[in-house]
């Protein structure tokens, strides 16, 4: 009878062992609402001192990398996609459970939201990364429709059939996403769309919220002013305001006023922000981009150490995470500036980061007469071989010094860099004529068929970020 007993006990927890694996590959891993908890769950306890609410509004325009580097605040960006304030309710008690922050921070944007539910993808973006509790059942039921309860509370039955869509990254730790390793919620929108935004200072009237809506803002204030814990309730400047969302947003301040708490207003407050939305704006939904959210971030920073007390961790060890993440993020704004470059001069100053390394081709075909052309690869270590003569060969190079070459001969040579392979080659081709090759993983990178072939790869993210050619047929053009 023993025997039997441990032998049921051992198969059942091998079989909860197995389905815990299946369920950590099979579950949906959205960046917008169910991974920030899952990082969320991850940080110290009580080390969160500036908790951020809200949706994408808060999680693509507010910098945690920023708010450290320039003050030395531990951020987290709790959000979620669309999130509606019963959402963002539930979200804050979650965090109170192993936090408890100096300040808590509420972009409102979603304040405007006038229904009772929103769609299904929201719904699970919003629920499905907190962990089983009352308070995650009671989540999901204020979140939809009581016909829809099952739905929601047996998570499996939304994903079960994702083994179409199942990719590596599903198997990887953190997604094999370097950035997720000490993220803190925040999503850095690289992209800019230009736009032009209303002018909303002069409105001064004032709407009423939604019912729904208003009972869970007024849920998240009463609960932050029973832990005695300040609110900044804040917009976010967005191009595509207008002047009835503004009335709302008035009334989302007269409520933050009667608790005591305060509202600051981005859409008012343009001209002082410096936002340009002709250069600061992402996209066709109104999210800020890399230029755009250090504006408001660094506005938003002063605003709470001038009104707030919020300890700066920059000299404490124990929060070398948040460090590393600023780190990561002003990466990921070089990243882009690189790849926004258009004249040798600027992208040789850029490719001088100690993070790069930079593989240059250079064809046989080329030659050496062009001075920007001879400072550039002067720039990226050539200059010896310049004076025997225009080079030809691959080179990988890092601060200007060689550090591998193929030679001006026949050569293959393979470089391993975890988690990426390298081979810079140089062949005789089908007409005899020498071949350069950059190949990452099996896939070779050029951008013109005569001329310089650039590869940019960055030892940081772990990431080819940029890819271009010279065409020094056509006035050494920079073609990506």
């Amino acid at each position: 009878m023993k025997k039997t007993v441990v032998r049921i006990t051992g198969f059942l927890l091998i079989l909860l062992m197995v389905l815990a694996g299946i369920n950590r590959v099979f579950k949906m891993k959205y960046g917008d609402g169910i991974y920030s908890l899952t990082k969320f769950y991850e940080q110290k306890k009580d080390s969160v001192d500036v908790l951020v609410l809200g949706s994408s509004h808060a999680f693509e325009n507010i910098n945690t990398g920023t708010l450290w580097d320039e003050y030395g605040m531990a951020s987290y960006v709790l959000g979620g996609s669309r999130q509606p304030s019963w959402n963002t309710y539930y979200y804050l008690k979650e965090a109170l459970k192993t936090q408890r922050p100096e300040l808590i921070v509420l972009e409102g944007y979603m304040l405007l939201y006038d229904a009772d539910y929103e769609e299904s993808s929201r719904i699970i973006k919003n629920n499905f990364g907190l962990k089983w509790s009352k308070d995650k059942i009671e989540s999901i039921k204020v979140s939809a429709p009581k016909s829809q309860w099952a739905e929601y509370f047996l998570e499996y039955t939304q994903y079960h059939t994702r083994y179409r869509e199942l990719s590596r990254e599903d198997f990887l730790k953190n997604q094999g996403y370097r950035y997720y390793d000490n993220w803190k919620g925040f999503g850095c929108n690289l992209d800019t769309i230009a736009e032009v935004g209303t002018d909303v200072k002069q409105v001064d009237e004032v709407s009423p919220l939604y019912g729904k809506t208003e009972e869970y803002y007024r849920k998240i204030l009463e609960l932050a002013r029973e832990e005695n814990i300040p609110v900044l309730v804040t917009i976010a400047p967005y191009f595509l305001v207008d002047e009835k969302s503004e009335r709302l947003f008035n009334r989302v301040g007269e409520i933050a006023g009667e608790y005591g708490d305060l509202f600051l207003d981005g859409n008012k407050l343009v001209d002082e922000i410096g936002v340009d939305y002709q250069v600061d704006n992402a996209d066709d939904v109104g999210h800020l981009n890399y230029l755009g959210n250090q504006k408001y971030t660094k506005y938003l920073g002063t605003y709470i150490k001038e009104h707030y007390t919020v300890s700066d961790r920059r000299a404490d060890a124990a929060y070398e995470s948040w460090q590393k993440n600023a780190d990561y993020i002003r990466e990921m704004i070089v990243n882009q500036e690189l790849k926004e470059s258009g004249d040798m001069e600027t992208i040789s100053e850029k490719l001088q980061n100690p993070n790069y390394w930079v593989f240059i081709s250079v064809d046989d075909s080329c030659n050496g007469e062009d001075q920007e052309l001879q400072r550039f690869l002067g720039a990226a270590g050539l200059g010896d071989a310049l004076q025997n003569g225009f080079p030809a060969g691959v080179w990988l190079t890092s601060q200007g010094k060689i550090l591998n070459a193929t030679g001006a001969g026949t050569a293959k040579i393979y470089i391993r860099k975890k988690p990426k392979e390298f081979c810079i080659q140089r062949m005789a081709g089908a007409d005899g004529q020498m071949e350069n090759q950059i190949i990452c993983d099996r896939v070779s990178y050029r951008k013109v068929d005569a001329g310089i072939n650039v590869v940019v790869y960055d030892l940081m993210t772990e990431e080819i970020e940029d890819q271009f050619g010279i065409d020094v047929s056509d006035g050494c053009r920079i073609v990506r």
